[in-house]
């Protein structure tokens, strides 16, 4: 079994997104990405992270949640909305409650 944390302890989203993002994807009825997106933009949550996790968050869950804001129609509801972009960090907050269900344990 591949081990899925870092040197200090955290679980390695990169790792978790490899073997989960797909099946997330899929019960949301998305069926045309690849994980191609994980390395675009997995990156881009490290400064997002202690405030997903004192939501309740684990970091690995809400850099899949984030990833959703690439994909229509979640992006309608973050980054083209009609009222203009929402903050994707809080977006994930808010959108959190609404797919946890849908993601592995980390």
């Amino acid at each position: 079994m591949k081990e899925n944390k870092t040197a200090n302890g955290n679980i390695n989203h990169y790792d978790w997104l490899d073997e989960n993002l797909q099946d997330f994807f899929e019960k949301l009825s998305i069926n045309n990405v690849n994980n191609g997106i994980i390395t675009a933009h997995g990156d881009k949550c490290y400064s997002f992270r202690d405030k997903w996790e004192e939501a309740g968050i684990p970091f690995p869950h809400g850099v899949a949640v984030y990833l959703l804001s690439y994909i229509h129609p979640w992006s309608d509801t973050c980054r083209n909305t009609d009222a203009g972009w929402k903050p994707v960090d809080d977006w994930v907050i808010e959108t959190y409650p609404q797919v946890k269900e849908l993601l592995a344990e980390v």
